[in-house]
């Protein structure tokens, strides 16, 4: 490891001198030794040798401090140990946790994957929205076409015209997501007023949710996303040659990109070619004179090449820029120090950094000892670029110059799948405001929520009678006394449609949670339940998750199958339990159950 001719014995004295080594070399993670080293104490673990494997998993936190796995490693060993020192193990997994979110490669992963989960569990939603809309009012549409089948040919045209609009989709070839959609408007006149609402988030979220996934998927694979990652590894880890290269070909085409030119400066101080380094991190701040921690890294420099005046100046420069990072007056002082000794100057610069910043200056002063020699790599602190510029990089290649306002514009002319280039979500937004136009001029039939037979909206001023028909608002809530047979033959109807409802309702729901508040036009609810559904499903799919890691599995995954196995049983059982309580919306004889 580092131009050694064999590889490490993984003892404690070799592993403490590799550990120096990291230090003088002025690396933060070394990951693949960490990873050999996890792998180590995982099989310790299972040898039953428990100090050993916690001896190796606490090296490897310590060779790579911001990967989240070596907490999680430590985490396990010290269970292995002993599970009741929950005091040990807790904090360990936390602070895994936490790293998954400061560690860009692990954050990007993390982030990718949750917004393809959550997108894909919402797209499926409204999918299985689709389909109930389609199944509870298609039969009213075809009803309304056969009704006027036996008129006059005016009516026969209108019907001929219903089906061909109702078989465009196929013409045009939209795919599943499209075609739901356009079926949805075109029942919008039959549709409740809730199940509308949802047909307009359903057009947003078509527009939206597949154009940041494509967007996204297109920029990760693509060359500015591969040069964060590299600038991330030059940065934070023990970067190699090809990473270098990658980042000098970018600025063959990108000249004044001063993050890339930082990087570059920074491997090459800490490699010590000083002269290449002070030439890049020059160039970086005539690229960005706001650029405090060049400013910084090239006051390091000066100071590395005996130029203590000029290495002052740049310490001053970087903080004049950000007046409160303690990183800039340790430098400082260390470069006053070089200058004079014995100064109040010297005193108040280290006093003001260790203001600012305690742990970062007791850290670098522990690890520069005086019985070593001189380490400009121990010395003074280089600056790197953080997780959040990393980020900050990331969002706005990712929008471009433009800007999100401009993007969320242009998403609803990009073109959808079908066979004709020009169709974009512009086109489907006419559509749904030219069918909510036509649907205020026109009754529709509905379906009586107590016998399900076709009839038209009665105004009676509650919305929750507008729905049923005439007969069973007579019968049924005004409480006339109708002939005998005539109110027999209406509460077997009721009662038969009720009972095929609720079955409907009941069955599906046990395959797909939430089905039956959606199918009941509990629509807000439904779609909780459905969402939530499909983000358990996707996430046993992809449990390795959509964007592979480049660290590989070293550890079983059986109590994190546990712990998401666990959480979804839990929620299917009372989402299970509340579904089967519910009653029958409506019973014969009464005027509403409470069911609902």
């Amino acid at each position: 490891m580092w131009g050694a001719q064999k590889g490490p014995t993984l003892e404690p004295k070799e592993l403490d001198q590799l550990y120096q080594l990291k230090l003088d070399k002025g690396i933060r993670n070394v990951s693949i030794l960490s990873l050999l080293l996890i792998r180590e104490s995982e099989g310790s673990r299972r040898k039953g040798k428990a100090d050993r494997a916690v001896q190796m998993a606490a090296y490897s936190v310590r060779f790579s401090p911001d990967l989240p796995q070596p907490y999680f490693g430590l985490a396990r060993a010290l269970w292995s140990q002993n599970p009741f020192q929950l005091h040990k193990i807790l904090p360990e997994v936390f602070k895994g946790e936490i790293a998954k979110f400061y560690h860009y490669p692990s954050s990007l992963k993390l982030f990718y994957n949750m917004f393809y989960i959550l997108s894909n569990a919402i797209l499926m939603t409204f999918i299985i929205f689709g389909i109930v809309v389609m199944v509870k009012y298609f039969p009213l549409y075809f009803y309304n076409i056969r009704k006027n089948l036996t008129q006059e040919v005016s009516r026969l045209l209108v019907s001929s015209l219903k089906i061909f609009i109702l078989l465009i989709p196929f013409f045009l070839r939209l795919d599943i997501l499209w075609a739901f959609f356009y079926w949805s408007v075109l029942l919008w006149g039959y549709v409740t007023k809730r199940e509308k609402q949802f047909i307009v988030v359903f057009l947003v979220v078509l527009v939206y949710s597949p154009f940041f996934l494509r967007a996204a998927s297109s920029f990760l694979d693509g060359a500015s996303s591969d040069i964060i990652l590299e600038m991330n590894q030059v940065n934070h880890e023990d970067w190699g040659k090809r990473g270098e290269e990658k980042l000098r070909a970018w600025l063959v085409t990108h000249p004044g990109d001063s993050e890339v030119l930082f990087s570059l400066g920074l491997a090459e101080k800490r490699r010590g070619r000083y002269l290449e380094a002070q030439e890049y991190y020059r160039r970086a701040v005539e690229q960005d004179s706001r650029f405090s921690e060049a400013f910084s890294n090239l006051g390091n420099v000066y100071l590395a090449r005996k130029q203590t005046s000029s290495a002052i100046a740049s310490y001053q420069q970087a903080i004049d820029i950000h007046p409160n990072r303690g990183a800039y007056y340790y430098n400082l002082y260390r470069a006053y120090v070089q200058e004079t000794f014995l100064s109040g100057k010297t005193d108040k610069a280290f006093q003001k950094a260790r203001q600012l910043a305690p742990k970062l200056v007791d850290y670098y002063t522990s690890i520069d000892t005086p019985n070593r020699p001189s380490n400009p790599n121990r010395l003074v602190i280089d600056e790197v670029l953080t997780p959040q510029r990393l980020w900050n990089r990331f969002l706005g290649q990712f929008i471009g110059k433009e800007g999100f306002l401009y993007r969320l514009f242009k998403a609803w002319f990009e073109k959808i799948p079908s066979r004709i280039p020009f169709l974009a979500p512009i086109l489907f937004l006419g559509f749904l405001i030219g069918i909510s136009r036509y649907s205020r001029t026109k009754r529709f039939l509905t379906r009586c929520p107590m016998c399900g037979s076709p009839t038209y909206r009665f105004y009676l001023g509650t919305t929750e009678q507008e729905f049923i028909c005439f007969n069973c608002y007579r019968i049924f809530i005004q409480k006339e006394k109708l002939h005998p047979k005539v109110a027999e033959k209406k509460s077997f109807q009721v009662s038969q449609f009720q009972e095929q409802d609720h079955l409907v309702s009941r069955f599906l729901s046990f395959f797909l949670v939430g089905f039956g508040y959606l199918w009941r036009e509990q629509v807000y609810r439904g779609f909780f339940f459905l969402f939530i559904f499909f983000i358990f499903i996707l996430r046993f799919f992809y449990w390795n998750g959509v964007m592979p890691s480049p660290i590989p599995q070293l550890y079983s995954t059986f109590w994190e199958w546990i712990f998401w196995g666990g959480l979804f049983l839990l929620f299917y059982i009372l989402a299970a339990r509340h579904l089967y309580r519910l009653k029958p919306r409506f019973e014969a004889g009464d005027e509403r159950s409470g069911g609902r």
